[in-house]
């Protein structure tokens, strides 16, 4: 149902220009001939109030839209998007980008659904799909789907990745967070404290190491090749203001306005989103309900992996919004709800 909404009433966003011109950059390498066409491509697609907005409702797109270099310095932060980028010229040969990055979106949302029903019928707990289709819900699901962002791509790599570890398909779950890693780079932080959690309790040791080895050589090489402008400028283009462009902008890092960005941003996330509140009840539900001991070893290993990659992701880059947290709240959800379940089939048993 999702799927279908995202296509019937489909989401326009402004980074629809940016990875746009980031697919057509191999053919078009003159910067004023790809502003041009990837604004044309956008206006082909979305309605004539929608483009107005996204090119004129502020000073920052405005400029963007009148400026074809200052427009280019703004590329570095979605060419490291690798895998969603070479994903959409693959599919571009039938279609334009901005139906490719639709297409994606919404066969993104339908692999999640399939993944997430063949993950309860495995463990045998159908019966939860409404409990699974409320966790969707304030997963911001539906928001992700709409939106043409390489987000719920990488987080259904990212939810595969988890159902294959469970599995003990570990090679499968390495692969898939290479894959989740190319199209969001971010997700560096979980692989890397994934890693770490296999290394001190053992399933899955090595071929976990060899996977943080080969993303954090990927990841370098990501932010080397693709010229992205750094950490804290994009904290700063983030929280702080939407600079016009990015030419000789170099603000210098300050610890205080850091420590400003964190707390407006987890004013944010508890007023306007639902991904604190929801990593709230999960820990509750796991501190109230879920005996650790019986839980099986893999699932524990990973859910104390996510919950602190999610930290750290949040300290390294505080995020606000929910959609980057949905991955990661849909793997604790499904692992405790699954222990539960595990827990209340064991319960019958000693009873009877």
């Amino acid at each position: 149902m999702i799927a279908a909404v995202s296509h019937i009433f489909p989401v326009s966003n402004w980074d629809m220009f940016a990875y746009t011109a980031a697919v057509l950059e191999p053919e078009i390498p003159d910067p004023v001939q790809l502003h041009d066409r990837s604004f044309a491509i956008v206006k082909e697609n979305i309605s004539p109030g929608e483009f107005l907005t996204l090119t004129q409702d502020r000073d920052y797109r405005i400029r963007q839209y009148e400026d074809p270099a200052a427009f280019s310095t703004m590329l570095g932060f979605y060419r490291l998007k690798l895998g969603y980028i070479e994903t959409l010229r693959a599919l571009s040969g039938g279609m334009d980008p901005v139906k490719a990055m639709r297409l994606v979106s919404i066969a993104s949302a339908v692999a999640i659904g399939l993944l997430l029903l063949v993950w309860l019928a495995r463990e045998k707990a159908l019966m939860y799909g409404p409990v699974v289709a409320a966790m969707l819900v304030i997963g911001d699901f539906s928001g992700s789907a709409a939106l043409l962002s390489p987000d719920l791509y990488a987080s259904a790599f990212l939810l595969l990745a988890a159902f294959l570890y469970i599995e003990r398909q570990d090679v499968g779950a390495a692969l898939c967070l290479l894959i989740a890693l190319s199209i969001r780079p971010d997700h560096l932080a979980f692989i890397g404290v994934f890693f770490v959690f296999a290394l001190i309790y053992g399933p899955g040791r090595w071929v976990m190491t060899a996977t943080f080895i080969l993303a954090a050589v990927a990841y370098q090489f990501i932010l080397k090749d693709e010229s992205h402008p750094g950490w804290w400028i994009h904290l700063w283009f983030t929280h702080v203001e939407y600079v016009p462009t990015l030419e000789g902008f170099h603000p210098p890092f300050s610890p205080l306005i850091y420590l400003q960005m964190l707390v407006r941003s987890t004013v944010r996330s508890m007023v306007g989103q639902n991904w604190l509140a929801a990593l709230l009840a999960l820990v509750i539900f796991y501190a109230k309900v879920v005996e650790p001991p019986r839980m099986a070893e893999r699932s524990r290993i990973l859910l104390y992996a996510v919950f602190t990659s999610i930290c750290a992701k949040y300290l390294v880059f505080p995020h606000f919004e929910t959609r980057f947290y949905f991955p990661y709240l849909m793997i604790m959800g499904m692992i405790l709800l699954i222990a539960w379940h595990r827990q209340q089939e064991k319960t019958a048993v000693t009873s009877a």
